[in-house]
């Protein structure tokens, strides 16, 4: 007998629930919605020249029953026809949104945001840009980047208006945050979604690759030097004619370098130039290896006939 009065309860409050919603949807109730913009009928040979924002933003007023029906409307969005266009440059405005929005009569709009939406057109072409990483990385103590990062593509197709790609000379990823690097990463990230209205993409993705090693340092002693473009009736002497690097790099990447992986060079104009009667050596060496030191620093020379 208990069990059938909880029952009875139970469904007594989900009645009155249903009809307390029931009246309460038929009141008036105002929302912001944001709808997506979409595109149709544009011509094959023509693009989008200007950036159009993500999604348009209306202030809207209805029932309880009107706004439920319409937020559960899965073609709910603005939609720009270029079929129905003529200019070649267009802007559309409040009094414009019937044409472009699918919204139920009994609808009232009283606010969007931008108020304007404006539209320019373009000839279509294509072009090749590189791809930039946006990457942040912390490294475990006593480990470090080798080399450069590298993304797989490298660079990627962009198909759009004239004047939009002209200004796009890359194109960037998703920003990425990688924290406790002590081993090589490979990590597929997507590429940023700008202009996805505009601009499209022969990728969405790109794989991002970096070695990642303990941090080691090496001395490479007798590394020679070279004087360059010392005339045919002078000569250079260099006191003395080898200097010595500490480098610092990935432990696999220092291990195997010698003194014929340098090259250390002091060119004759800048002996000209100089009157301390001491030049400072410029060394190269593989791009993944930094010199933290060389020693001596400066060079005494003496010039002879």
């Amino acid at each position: 007998m208990k069990e059938k009065k909880i029952t009875i309860v139970f469904f007594s409050l989900i009645f009155a629930s249903l009809v307390w919603l029931s009246v309460d949807m038929g009141n008036t109730f105002q929302t912001t919605i944001d709808l997506p913009i979409r595109v149709e009928h544009l011509q094959k040979n023509k693009a989008i020249a200007s950036p159009l924002p993500n999604t348009i933003s209306l202030k809207i007023q209805g029932n309880g029953w009107q706004l439920l029906n319409m937020l559960l409307s899965p073609n709910l969005r603005y939609t720009i026809d270029f079929s129905m266009l003529s200019k070649r440059d267009t802007v559309f405005t409040y009094n414009d949104l019937t044409e472009h929005i699918n919204l139920p009569k009994e609808i009232h709009i009283f606010e969007t945001s931008p108020e304007t939406v404006f539209v320019q057109i373009d000839d279509k072409i294509t072009k090749k840009v590189r791809v930039e990483p946006v990457v942040s990385t912390i490294y475990r103590e006593g480990f470090d980047i080798v080399g450069t990062m590298r993304a797989d593509p490298d660079s990627i197709v962009l198909t759009g208006s004239r004047t939009l790609l002209n200004r796009i000379s890359a194109w960037k990823t998703d920003m990425v945050v990688i924290k406790d690097v002590n081993a090589p990463i490979s990590t597929t990230i997507p590429l940023r979604d700008s202009l996805r209205v505009e601009v499209e993409r022969s990728h969405s993705v790109v794989k991002l690759t970096f070695d990642v090693q303990p941090v080691a340092e090496k001395t490479i002693e007798n590394i020679p030097i070279e004087v360059n473009q010392v005339p045919e009736n002078r000569s250079v002497v260099l006191i003395p004619p080898t200097i010595s690097v500490i480098i610092r790099s990935g432990v696999n990447a220092v291990a195997p370098l010698n003194e014929k992986d340098f090259y250390a060079f002091v060119d004759y104009k800048s002996i000209l130039l100089d009157t301390s009667g001491y030049v400072q050596p410029i060394i190269l060496g593989p791009d993944n290896i930094k010199i933290v030191q060389q020693n001596p620093e400066r060079i005494q020379y003496v010039v002879r006939k």
